[in-house]
């Protein structure tokens, strides 16, 4: 239990994980102990009405008195019985209630978290924990049921105490009864923290250090891998199903060394419990048994206290354990709270975004010098260029450069780690991020589709311009291919979630840059926008760029230099500097320069290699 210390866990974490769990659902945590307290007494209803019964025939009651506590017994059971099982449905049904919240909350997180932290390792090793501690049975859907648990124990356990109290007031039961007692009390304890303290702390050990669930490369491969089809086409092509094979026979056996250790240590916390109740529960009746004989107590009392006592020693082993369970369950929420925890860093201004229908944004990078959080090396280095309002700039670099680079901080996806970016001659840390990032839309070389309505991908919304979104989507050349889908605009995309279409990455990316179009920001930047389509789209694309953007400022990246030569301004990266600045036939002129190397290598791929 030493890592609980470690982690914050042990009873400070259980009360800030069921803060969590009460504040999203108090309703959820509030029946618990109304269904605890049912659980409790159930089965002291039909205990107490066979000892009252007993007794009834010891005194000679009538026939109709002994008739009338059996049905109020049965009465009473069956209405705690329906009570219990209205509380558990409404708690079942809670359950999908609260914990998709939580989880949506989760995904807020990871929405509104800045993007430097998303990329960093310290996040990067909260979320791996998470996948790891969120296995074999954990997570939010598990924290009522363990705090029920816990609770169904306690008031067992204190239904049984007040129930065996009469027995010792009688003061009839001597020294050597009170010993036997307190042996069986010591006996109970003893094997209880065993129990919690050994056999659960090694299979709770062996479940966070031994499971390879998220280490066999069949689970990384088959289930967990976002891409089984392109395994598998991959596979077919080059025959690696002995291979792979031979891996999921390694897992396979490391899976089955895995379950004969979870089995030991599960059979012994069985066992032990199983051991410990029948040595009690013997002892229990013996005890009471010559009590009896020695005439201290009833026949009816024997009935009464041996299983009050039976009752209690469950409770208490039971409680114990559950407790350990409680704990160890908690302690592997606090891995998600603590992702949740995380605070930003990005400093956050508050000035507005002038609102400008002249789109006069004029965006300057000051002696700006990055590198990513835990790298050592500069990605960027005494940058600086002025991007002037209304201007097509073209970049160029080898990969690496810094390209990329400089968009991620052009969005304030990242700040510089020396320098200044600005805005119209103010640093943009000082503006309101959200109104700051309305005036780009940008094409990411990593851009994403969504699983959803071919409408909601451009729009990112589920209300759409449609006159703005089909005018976007002929700019880029899709009509035609919408025109047949069956639903036009309202078609899904791929079939993850409904009946859907699939695309190519060339038309997925004609998705995305009609996505940008729509946006109608005052600044586009297209990270390779054209790298998955064919030379006839493409040369479609550039024809039509300059109608394509308007008046906007463009910023366009690629590996290929013929593809920029409509853009007036062409920016040329090397190892995260700016080198050349200027335009096609400027830059070709120099033919010591990076990009005269660069268009000379690729010359042999062009159509007119001897512009």
């Amino acid at each position: 239990m030493k890592n609980r210390t470690k982690k914050g866990g042990g009873l400070k974490g259980a009360l800030k994980v069921y803060k969590t769990l009460y504040d999203a659902d108090r309703l959820v945590v509030i029946l618990l102990f109304p269904a605890a307290v049912l659980k409790a007494i159930k089965p002291y209803i039909a205990l107490l009405a066979t000892a009252y019964i007993l007794d009834g025939f010891a005194s000679g009651q009538a026939y109709e008195n002994l008739l009338r506590i059996a049905m109020w017994a049965v009465a009473l059971g069956f209405a705690v019985d329906f009570i219990e099982s209205y509380i558990n449905k409404i708690q079942q049904v809670r359950n999908d209630v609260y914990v998709p919240k939580i989880y949506m909350a989760k995904a807020e997180k990871y929405l509104s978290m800045d993007y430097q932290l998303l990329e960093s390792p310290a996040v990067n090793d909260i979320n791996a924990r998470i996948a790891r501690d969120n296995s074999w049975g954990s997570g939010f859907y598990n924290l009522s049921w363990y705090l029920g648990l816990l609770l169904d124990s306690f008031f067992g356990f204190a239904v049984g105490v007040a129930m065996i109290v009469p027995f010792f007031g009688n003061g009839n039961i001597g020294a050597g009864g009170a010993f036997f007692i307190a042996a069986l009390l010591v006996f109970a304890t003893a094997a209880s923290l065993f129990n919690s303290k050994v056999i659960q702390a090694k299979l709770t050990g062996h479940l966070n250090t031994k499971n390879p669930k998220y280490e066999t490369k069949f689970q990384f491969y088959f289930v967990y891998g976002s891409s089984v089809g392109n395994l598998l086409k991959t596979a077919r092509i080059y025959n690696v199903k002995n291979l792979l094979a031979e891996y999921l026979k390694d897992d396979e056996r490391r899976q089955n060394a895995f379950c004969k250790m979870f089995t030991k240590y599960s059979g012994a916390s069985g066992l032990v419990g199983a051991l410990t109740s029948g040595i009690i529960t013997a002892g229990a009746y013996l005890f009471i048994v010559a009590r009896a004989v020695a005439g201290a107590v009833s026949v009816s009392n024997v009935v009464r206290y041996a299983g009050t006592i039976y009752n209690l020693a469950n409770s208490f082993f039971g409680l114990s354990s559950a407790i350990s369970r409680l704990f160890d369950q908690t302690d592997r929420i606090l891995s998600t709270l603590e992702f949740m925890e995380v605070q930003n860093v990005l400093y956050k201004g508050s000035l507005p975004v002038e609102k400008r229908r002249d789109n006069q944004y004029a965006i300057e990078f000051r002696n700006v010098s990055f590198k990513y959080p835990g790298s050592d090396d500069y990605s960027l280095r005494n940058f600086s260029i002025r991007l002037n309002i209304g201007q097509k700039l073209a970049i160029v670099g080898m990969n690496g450069s810094g390209k990329t680079t400089m968009i991620k901080l052009l969005c304030r996806l990242y700040d510089p780690t020396e320098g200044e970016i600005t805005l119209n001659g103010i640093d943009i840390k000082k503006y309101d991020y959200a109104e700051y990032i309305k005036i780009f839309s940008v094409v990411f070389q990593d851009f994403k589709i969504f699983s959803f309505r071919l409408s909601e991908n451009i729009a990112c919304s589920a209300g759409i311009d449609s006159e703005r979104a089909a005018k976007a989507i002929d700019m880029v050349g899709l009509s035609e291919r919408v025109g047949k889908m069956r639903d036009g605009v309202g078609t899904y995309l791929y079939n993850d979630f409904d009946k859907g279409v699939e695309i190519s990455g060339g038309e997925a990316q004609k998705i995305a840059l009609a996505r940008a179009l729509y946006k109608d920001a005052p600044f586009i930047v297209l990270d390779e926008p054209t790298a998955a389509l064919d030379p006839i789209a493409e040369f479609e694309i550039y024809s039509k760029f300059n109608e394509i953007v308007g008046d906007k400022t463009a910023i366009y990246i690629s590996h290929r230099l013929s593809s920029c030569r409509f853009c007036d301004d062409i920016a040329v990266f090397h190892e995260g500097g700016l080198i050349q600045r200027g335009s096609h036939d400027a830059l070709l002129s120099d033919r010591d320069g990076k990009y005269y190397k660069i268009w000379n290598a690729q010359a042999q791929y062009y159509n007119d290699a001897s512009a």
